[in-house]
């Protein structure tokens, strides 16, 4: 039963003027918790409002601390929902950057994207016991280089290409999965295996996110 997978304290990153419908279908998703004998959100929300954070005068550093450390702080989980302009979007690029990071107060996060119905990409899988999950019938390759993920991901924020890229010579890189919006927005059993997933991918200290490209500095 799904109340009976661990619960986890997520993040949603997502493109506010187009998705926020999206966002909100995920945060209302309830389960009956059978030794609560009561209703249940499946996630708690923790979110940065669009333009809420002025980056005037702060390095790239104290942009991190700030999401990381006091607006995203308890959270462990990231789920990114990906949409047409969201790989356009600072705010975004920054909340990525935050959850990649390791802090004195907060670890990284694990990473799930859900592709949006208004984009057409890939799905990816970090390892075989998510593919029934999410595609059980795919036919699964594999990836070699950044042009191929460039190929199948046109909508992906670059921050996230470049940690796949990353991940074909480097198996200490934090695997991302990607799954489709319509395998997980009423399978709640899918999604929180797949958070829970990520979680713990991301609980090694000897794993690690590839953050080294500068913040994006405006929206486009």
């Amino acid at each position: 039963m799904s109340y009976q997978i661990p619960r986890h304290k997520v993040f949603i990153s997502y493109y506010h003027k187009d998705d926020q419908d999206y966002k909100n279908h995920l945060i209302d998703l309830k389960e009956y918790n059978f030794n609560t004998y009561k209703w249940q959100s499946i996630f708690d929300d923790y979110s940065v409002h669009e333009d809420e954070i002025d980056d005037t005068g702060l390095t790239s550093e104290q942009v991190r601390k700030i999401i990381r450390d006091e607006y995203i702080k308890e959270a462990t989980v990231m789920i990114l929902l990906c949409g047409e302009n969201t790989k356009t979007r600072k705010h975004i690029d920054w909340e990525i950057h935050a959850a990649m990071f390791n802090t004195d107060n907060n670890p990284k996060m694990g990473i799930i994207v859900v592709n949006l119905p208004s984009i057409n990409q890939a799905c990816r899988k970090s390892d075989d016991t998510e593919r029934d999950i999410i595609n059980p019938n795919g036919n699964w390759i594999t990836v070699k280089t950044r042009k191929e993920y460039e190929d199948l991901y046109p909508n992906m924020p670059i921050r996230i290409i470049d940690n796949f890229e990353s991940g074909i010579t480097d198996d200490t890189i934090v695997s991302i999965t990607v799954v489709n919006w319509d395998r997980i927005s009423n399978n709640i059993p899918a999604l929180k295996t797949l958070v829970d997933n990520a979680f713990y991918r991301s609980r090694s200290k000897e794993m690690h996110y590839n953050h080294s490209r500068p913040l994006r500095g405006r929206n486009s």
